[in-house]
């Protein structure tokens, strides 16, 4: 074992001590776990015993997913700190090595490294095994190139959080904690507001550990592209959480059996996977509630999709299709952030009949709205669609200027009350 690999563990577990010292025997525990069933799975596979093998693997799998929605559904324990997403990645690394994507069995160290990986383990990026894994032993060569790159996306993450994501969260929070009180123009503006706080807090917290994983010597995997930018439900979920929504596709959607056995089953199993999804953010009806409607987002996109495939539509249905697609995900994320479906109700119900109250239009909510269209505007006429936003080389001009401008806007700009990312509460 080489000393960077002690080194990065012994980092990882310090990390995770001091997000969370009561849950850490958790963590060790399952990485023990996780790897003593994949040496077992991999033992049966080396002596041809694959229905053994495939057996053991579901039975494993499973039992670490009753450890997931033991600690996530018990009213008595607490959820551990990044357990929704390193499990995930434990129960990706079973199905791996039964799939064969190891020439050898990864050692206990290296997937303990893999499994509390702290750029990751607080918020993801989900990654697959079998792309980070062999990263451990074949990183990357550190250069100048590499380590501007990556200061970057943390600067770029940290801007997102702290100037853009939590600068909405004023509003979101005052509005949501009393939505009686509020108009119903308010209650949509501010749900708005909450659509682009989500994003940019998540997609802040995917860029600062993108760029600090890189600083190590690891390539991530991208978890936005846009994706507000999206024509329809399918299109949003190949844009948002790109970790998550891969990780679906290949270890639930692919074996359930994913669009190859008819209509029916296809949508029955985008259904599935929709409703696991949605089970997997929370607890409460709300997401599971999220999901289905998601599910069924997809579904009715399907049944009714009138471009066929290949065919470029136009600017027309374009804008008309993305404007459309942006309500429905926006009114989504409403039972997302409230705690009942009464809270969920009451908000729907506001905005729907105009109902008078309280006005609070906060002018952040506007400008940030405004950059991010103008991004969306030029990612669909520049870029085909993608994300235009790429590190800058600081050794020119432009990129310094906009890194500057970046700790600027940070040092004068940044809010500090709300601190915690979003998406390290599921």
């Amino acid at each position: 074992m080489s000393i960077f690999l002690i080194i990065l563990l012994f980092a990882n577990y310090i990390f995770y001590a001091y997000l969370d010292l009561k849950n850490l025997p958790v963590l060790l525990f399952m990485s023990i776990f996780t790897w003593a069933g994949g040496a077992l799975i991999y033992h049966l596979r080396s002596r041809s015993k694959e229905a053994a093998a495939k057996a053991t693997c579901l039975i494993l799998i499973a039992c670490q997913i009753f450890v997931l929605c033991f600690f996530k559904y018990s009213p008595a324990y607490s959820l551990p700190v990044g357990m929704s997403f390193y499990m995930l990645m434990a129960i990706s690394f079973l199905a791996d090595v039964y799939r064969g994507e190891f020439d050898s069995l990864p050692p206990l160290a290296v997937v303990m490294c893999y499994l509390s990986f702290f750029p990751t383990i607080l918020s993801g990026p989900i990654m697959k095994s079998k792309d980070l894994i062999p990263q451990f032993s074949s990183r990357r060569k550190l250069t100048a190139e590499r380590v501007t790159a990556a200061l970057y996306m943390i600067v770029f993450g940290i801007f997102l959080k702290l100037v853009m994501a939590d600068r909405l969260s004023v509003s979101v929070d005052k509005v949501y904690s009393a939505p009686l009180v509020y108009s119903g123009l308010t209650l949509f503006i501010t749900s708005v507001g909450y659509t682009l706080q989500l994003l940019f807090d998540f997609a802040g917290y995917s860029y600062i550990a993108i760029g600090t994983a890189k600083i190590l010597g690891f390539d991530i995997i991208q978890n936005f592209n846009l994706p507000y930018l999206a024509m329809n439900p399918s299109e949003f979920w190949r844009r948002w959480h790109i970790s998550l929504s891969s990780w679906f596709k290949d270890y639930l959607y692919f074996p359930l059996g994913g669009s190859r056995r008819g209509n029916f089953r296809t949508y029955l199993n985008i259904m599935t996977v929709m409703i696991v999804s949605g089970l997997w953010h929370g607890s409460t009806l709300n997401f599971l509630i999220w999901g289905i409607l998601h599910g069924l987002g997809q579904v009715i996109h399907r049944l009714f999709a009138i471009t066929k495939k290949n065919a470029q539509p136009s600017a027309a249905i374009r804008i008309l299709s993305v404007s459309l697609n942006f309500l429905f995900i926006n009114f989504l994320w409403i039972p997302f952030r409230v705690k009942t479906l009464h809270d969920s109700w009451t908000i729907f119900r506001r905005i729907i009949t105009f109902a008078p109250g309280s006005s609070y239009f906060y002018v952040y909510t506007f400008i940030f709205m405004a950059l991010l269209l103008v991004l969306m505007i030029y990612g669909a006429v520049k870029t085909n669609g993608n994300n235009p936003l790429k590190p800058l080389p600081l050794n020119r001009f432009p990129g310094r200027l906009v890194f500057c401008i970046m700790l600027f806007a940070i040092g004068m700009f940044a809010y500090f009350g709300n601190s915690a990312f979003i998406y390290a509460a599921f």
